[in-house]
């Protein structure tokens, strides 16, 4: 059967997140110093369905249908406040950027009886390896997603913004997949706006959206051209 296919009567939920590319600021994000980075035209992608379910039903099951990668079946792992990652040379490793996502969440839920579950199915062109963020953009394409399904159920929670989503993202990757990355490829993922960078204060954690290109007494915006090479 298709991996994919809904099995609940949830509705379908499809969230996005881009790739980057970093112009100011190499090195500097996990050294509390400033980055100038902006999202690229490259993206995640994430459509399933989900809901908060009491614990005994709750299942996450999780789909790859990107070309670039051969994983194509089905892993299922259940949520819970102490999730362990896969060990790192395990065939169904790449999961583990999904479940640190889902770990994040799981401390937020108010109560102990209920559980994240969902059936996702991943997909997106941000090349893999080329240093364009494909890590991150999955991360917060899943977080998106996750934080769609915990507001349909707790209307009232305070999950926080683009900053918060960002400092999950990063956890998930530092405990789940053992990387000891900075801040700024989560942060430009989740708080990106089309047609500007982003400069972050990673000390401090503020950010401002920068529009690129300025505009000419004639109203219209010259902006700049990015080139760039997947070498």
């Amino acid at each position: 059967s298709d991996p994919a296919q809904p099995e609940t009567g949830d509705d379908l939920i499809c969230t996005v997140a881009p790739g980057r590319v970093n112009l100011i600021g190499e090195h500097t994000d996990y050294t509390g110093g400033f980055v100038f980075p902006m999202a690229i035209g490259y993206s995640t992608v994430c459509v399933g369905q989900g809901s908060i379910v009491p614990k005994a039903r709750a299942k996450c099951k999780v789909v790859s249908v990107n070309k670039q990668s051969p994983q194509s079946q089905v892993i299922t792992f259940e949520a819970s406040k102490h999730m362990k990652p896969l060990p790192f040379d395990h065939s169904d490793s790449w999961t583990n950027y999904v479940a640190g996502v889902v770990d994040q969440y799981m401390a937020e839920l108010p109560d102990d009886d209920h559980s994240i579950s969902f059936q996702l199915a991943i997909n997106g062109d941000v090349p893999l390896g080329s240093g364009l963020s494909s890590s991150a953009a999955l991360e917060v394409a899943v977080a998106t997603f996750i934080e769609k399904i915990m507001k349909d159920k707790y209307p009232d929670m305070k999950i926080g913004g683009g900053k918060e989503k960002a400092l999950r993202c990063q956890k998930a990757e530092n405990v789940f997949c053992s990387s000891p990355c900075g801040i700024m490829d989560q942060y430009v993922s989740a708080t990106a706006a089309s047609g500007s960078a982003i400069l972050i204060d990673c000390r401090s954690l503020d950010y401002e959206s920068i529009q690129m290109g300025e505009t000419s007494q004639e109203g219209e915006a010259e902006k700049p051209v990015f080139l760039l090479c997947n070498s």
